[in-house]
C-alpha cells in the first residue's frame, strides 16, 4: 500500500496499541502487556520530555494509578511512537487534529493513516529549514507534467488555499480518471516554524466526494 518512505515525528523502539477504558483517561498497553495512563498538563496537552518520551501514570494490578508512600501519583517516561490516538483524535508534541471518518493509524508508521475500503491514505511529514515557495513551485510543475502526460480528458488539477489556524495553506488537488491514475490526490503545504508540514492525502476517485480532506486539514490545531 505504501508508495513512499515515511519520515515523521519521533520514531521509537517500542510501538504501543491504544485501548479505551472507563472515564476520559487514555490507556496504553505496550508489547509486553504493561498498561499506563497518559499524563496531561494544565492545558490538557500530553507531556513529552526532551528525549521524546511520553509521561504516564504507573498502574497497579487493578488498573488504578499507583501512589507513592507520600501520597503522590507515580509517573514515569516511556518510549512511544510520537502520537496519541483516541478514536479519530490524534495528538503529537506539536499539534492535534481529527481524522476523516473511518481512517485509522498504522502504529508502525507514525503520521500514516489509512481507510482500506476507499483505498484512502494520509501521510504527514515535516520539512525543517526548507524553502516552501520552491517546493510549491515544484509541485505545480509536476501537476503540469502530469496534465501533459495524461491529457485533460482524464486528468485535471486545481490550486487553492485554505486557512489552518492563522496560516495560509497552499493546496493542490489532482483528479485522475484513467486506469493508470484513478485517484484524487491532495498536497497541503502548511508553514510551521522554519519549515513546513506537507500533508499528502489520496483516495480512489470513486470515493473522492465522500472524504473531506480540506475539513480534516482545517481541524489542525498547533500548540
Amino acid at each position: 500500500m505504501f508508495k513512499k518512505t515515511v519520515c515523521i515525528f519521533l520514531i521509537a523502539a517500542v510501538v504501543f496499541m491504544f485501548s479505551s477504558c472507563t472515564g476520559s483517561s487514555e490507556i496504553y498497553t505496550d508489547e509486553n502487556g504493561e498498561e499506563y495512563i497518559v499524563v496531561r498538563d494544565s492545558d490538557n496537552n500530553i507531556v513529552i520530555n526532551d528525549n521524546g518520551k511520553l509521561r504516564v501514570y504507573v498502574l497497579n494490578e487493578n488498573g488504578k494509578k499507583q501512589k507513592s508512600d507520600s501520597g503522590e501519583y507515580i509517573t514515569e517516561y516511556i518510549d512511544f511512537n510520537g502520537q496519541v490516538v483516541e478514536g479519530n483524535k490524534v495528538e503529537t508534541a506539536e499539534m492535534r487534529f481529527k481524522l476523516p471518518s473511518n481512517f485509522t493509524q498504522i502504529a508502525d508508521y507514525p503520521g500514516v493513516f489509512v481507510y482500506d475500503n476507499y483505498d484512502g491514505e494520509i501521510f504527514i511529514n515535516y520539512y525543517g529549514n526548507s524553502e516552501i515557495a520552491k517546493d510549491i513551485e515544484n509541485t505545480e510543475r509536476n501537476c503540469e507534467d502530469l496534465l501533459q502526460s495524461y491529457g485533460g480528458e482524464v486528468f485535471s488539477y486545481s490550486k487553492y488555499t485554505v486557512t489552518v489556524e492563522d496560516a495560509e495553506c497552499t493546496v493542490f488537488k489532482q483528479t485522475g480518471t484513467s486506469s493508470e491514475y484513478y485517484r484524487n490526490v491532495y498536497y497541503y503545504f502548511i508553514p510551521f516554524d522554519d519549515g513546513y508540514y506537507l500533508i499528502n492525502c489520496s483516495v480512489n476517485t470513486d470515493y473522492g466526494n465522500k472524504v473531506d480532506f480540506d475539513g480534516f486539514v482545517k481541524s489542525i490545531e498547533f500548540k
